[in-house]
């Protein structure tokens, strides 16, 4: 019985592709990496550049694409070719994006693969000082008591401070008003003189607490900080759904082939292992990560699921 030409074709191009990844992986990198960049610092990506250009003797490059909130690199690196030469640090701004501009964003979870995720960002309950509460039990009373005079500001609309606040409302059943900035500077800014009296500030901030300015009254994250090991997560406040993090990772284009990924995914891993890197993203209010792309991947959906719950139950839109 003669094989039809179609199938004997089909049968040698997939013993062609399989036998291509292996040896695709083992050639790259044998030219110049980009990282594009969205919103956020590119103090990370520069860093992991840094270290992969040193290790593996190839130019990688930081290439900034901040326009519209990261949505324009996200679609253009979703284009990109699928060879492991462009990569796209994502961060929790992605998860947000694509659950409030739903028509507008690239999607995590079918336009990228996942590699690793870089570190994660807690957030810190920020009060001034002069806000007669010890703790975010007090603060909630405090709204509870005198609804809609309690302003918690954002660095702006769909930021995950933003988000922050419309959870804290919603966990806690208050009514506080959402005052969104123009980047965190204005947000302490205003914070320290008492004319917002909230917010969701990163780590970075907490030289004010020590100052003596500003009263931290949680962290977000499911551990506490080294840098403040006397302030208790949320969930040992009695809050545990209002925990949260933000995030670093790293996505290439879909469809790139799974023996580059975890080429990728094992050098930036033995990257985030160093001591001096993990160093250095405490020291921006980062927590050092880790693991599989697969563990990466897990992560991104639950993040995604949370946020579309967040933004389901509350009914929140971009003002």
């Amino acid at each position: 019985m003669r094989t039809p030409l179609g199938s004997i074709l089909m049968a040698i191009a997939a013993f062609c592709m399989s036998a291509v990844g292996p040896a695709q992986a083992q050639e790259f990198p044998s030219k110049p990496i980009f990282i594009v960049v969205g919103p956020g610092p590119d103090a990370v990506a520069r860093l992991i550049g840094q270290k992969m250009t040193e290790d593996w003797g190839q130019q990688v490059l930081i290439d900034p694409q901040p326009a519209a909130g990261g949505m324009v690199a996200s679609r253009n690196v979703a284009k990109a070719a699928a060879d492991g030469y462009t990569l796209l640090l994502t961060t929790g701004s992605y998860s947000i994006n694509e659950i409030l501009r739903p028509q507008q964003s690239a999607k995590l979870m079918t336009d990228f693969a996942p590699v690793i995720e870089i570190a994660s960002l807690p957030f810190v309950i920020l009060v001034p000082s002069a806000l007669p509460v010890k703790s975010l039990a007090d603060l909630v009373q405090l709204a509870r008591d005198k609804p809609g005079t309690i302003n918690c500001a954002s660095s702006g609309v769909g930021t995950t401070a933003h988000l922050g606040c419309v959870l804290l409302n919603s966990v806690a059943r208050i009514d506080t008003v959402h005052v969104p900035y123009k980047g965190a500077g204005p947000v302490l800014t205003d914070l320290l003189a008492g004319r917002v009296q909230l917010t969701f500030a990163v780590p970075t901030a907490i030289e004010f607490v020590a100052s003596g300015q500003l009263r931290a009254l949680a962290v977000t994250g499911p551990k506490r900080l080294p840098t403040l090991p006397d302030i208790p997560t949320v969930a040992e406040a009695g809050f545990a759904d209002l925990q949260f993090t933000s995030w670093n990772g790293m996505h290439v284009p879909a469809g790139t082939p799974p023996a580059i990924i975890a080429r990728l995914n094992s050098e930036i891993a033995k990257i985030c292992a160093l001591p001096d890197f993990q160093k250095r993203l405490m020291e921006l209010g980062f927590t050092p990560e880790g693991g599989t792309a697969d563990e990466f991947g897990a992560f991104v959906k639950a993040d995604l699921a949370r946020w579309e719950k967040v933004v389901r139950e509350t009914g929140v839109r971009l003002e």
